[in-house]
């Protein structure tokens, strides 16, 4: 379902920042496994917008240059019959990199998420020449196939290709199990690796002209130990060059939202998710896992009722907060029938979201021309609504159909009663001679 942006020109004059706007797409997208085809009943879901294409570099090139386009082919011919768009994410490396030269080090998996935990496991060099070579041929490819296709609406890589798990230590001696720290092992540097990001997102911007970037923010958690900087001190190097130099099309991606994380009181300017905050209405996530397995690993800070429906919907939430307009929620999910509402609600909040992107700032900030400000941001029962100029304005409350639900006069900062509002994303427009408008969630 698509908000009737003609309902919402009648009810809020848009006012374009002067900074230049994300030009993304927005909206719930589908979100499978890698390689599995999308069923077409699920592409058909009237409910969502889109489809994450999650296919690994490997399958899509089995041997140097031979590449086999079949299922991301079929996988943009069924979003062009159901009108739906596509994000393309590929994952992971060609298993024929180290017999190419491309330079490896080997680690023991310590992510206990991992199917490989406790095991030896392979990584390329992210600065290594062959490997950066072999990055670029297969852009380029892909450029060459999809660039100009309007169907499809991001491209995810860099930040997951560069920066992605670079581990704290590894095995100097794989029999032995001898560690070294890798950043002595192979003479790790943010700013080195930082500034080969920001040329590969150049040559990104070059292959694709038109179609928006996200790149994942990721955090090094050795920097500290390294250099004495902040463990998102690498992510600030690309995502700052990509935002500067490319506001239409660099947007910041997360792959682990949930119904307790982010903790949006607790945000360090430490945190990788400090940089999501710090750019509101150029940010997308990918939820940390489906609501189907009771649903713990979602909601690990124990929200009640501990049930599917209120913990997605928490989770949307923290999308929301932060100005996101894109999340991916996985297939399971969005084919649960009980989940329906809860998935067509996210849905229309998100597109309200990328539409009031265009007029309006982040959230939790204050509108600069009048001094207005609201709190908190996300609300629950009260939202108060404060402003420093001595006369008065009359106040609009929209929904994210545009609908307005409450319209009043205010002559004096106030408390505003919202506990009767249903949750989700509203517009708040104050009707001054500017035309001043925000946003703000109620939960």
């Amino acid at each position: 379902m698509r908000l009737n942006l003609t309902l919402i020109g009648l009810c809020i004059t848009i006012q374009m920042q002067a900074q230049t706007q994300f030009a993304g797409h927005s909206g719930v997208y589908f979100l499978g496994s890698a390689n599995v085809p999308i069923s077409t009943s699920s592409f058909s879901n009237p409910n969502i917008n889109g489809a994450v294409v999650r296919f690994r570099w490997n399958d899509l090139e089995p041997s140097p240059g031979n590449f086999n386009w079949t299922f991301i082919d079929g996988e943009i011919a069924k979003a062009v019959t159901y009108n739906k768009k596509v994000s393309l994410q590929p994952l992971g490396i060609p298993n024929w990199l180290g017999s190419i030269g491309a330079q490896q080090y080997y680690t023991i998996q310590d992510n206990p998420s991992s199917p490989n935990f406790g095991q030896i496991s392979t990584g390329v060099i992210p600065w290594d020449s062959i490997y950066v070579n072999r990055f670029k041929i297969f852009l380029q490819n892909l450029a060459n196939k999809y660039a100009n296709n309007p169907v499809v609406t991001y491209v995810n890589v860099i930040g997951v290709n560069f920066s992605r798990n670079l581990p704290d230590t590894v095995l100097t001696d794989t029999v032995a199990l001898t560690k070294q720290a890798f950043w002595t092992a192979y003479n790790y540097n943010a700013d080195s690796l930082g500034a080969l990001m920001n040329e590969m997102t150049d040559y990104y911007m070059g292959l694709f002209p038109s179609t928006p970037l996200w790149c994942s923010v990721d955090y090094v958690t050795f920097q500290p130990n390294a250099s004495g900087q902040a463990r998102n001190y690498l992510a600030s190097i690309y995502c700052n060059y990509g935002v500067t130099n490319y506001p239409d099309r660099f947007g910041l991606f997360r792959e682990d939202v949930s119904g307790c994380n982010p903790n949006l009181s607790n945000i360090a300017t430490t945190s990788h998710w400090y940089l999501m905050q710090q750019n509101p209405c150029r940010t997308g996530a990918q939820m940390l896992w489906s609501v189907q397995d009771g649903p713990s690993r979602m909601n690990q800070c124990g929200i009640l009722p501990n049930t599917k429906a209120v913990v997605l919907d928490s989770a949307v939430n923290k999308g929301l907060a932060l100005g996101m307009r894109y999340l991916e929620i996985y297939g399971s999910d969005i084919t649960d029938v009980s989940l329906n509402s809860t998935i067509l609600q996210a849905n229309n909040d998100l597109i309200a979201e990328g539409l009031s992107c265009q007029s309006t700032t982040g959230l939790d900030e204050n509108i600069s021309e009048n001094s207005f400000s609201i709190f908190p941001n996300p609300a629950n029962n009260y939202l108060t609504i404060h402003f420093e100029h001595n006369h008065g304005t009359q106040v609009q409350i929209l929904n994210a159909l545009g609908i307005l639900v409450k319209e009043f006069f205010m002559s004096e900062p106030s408390k505003i009663d919202i506990s009767y509002l249903p949750k989700g994303l509203y517009l708040i427009h104050f009707k001054t001679p500017v035309q001043q408008t925000t946003k703000f969630i109620k939960e």
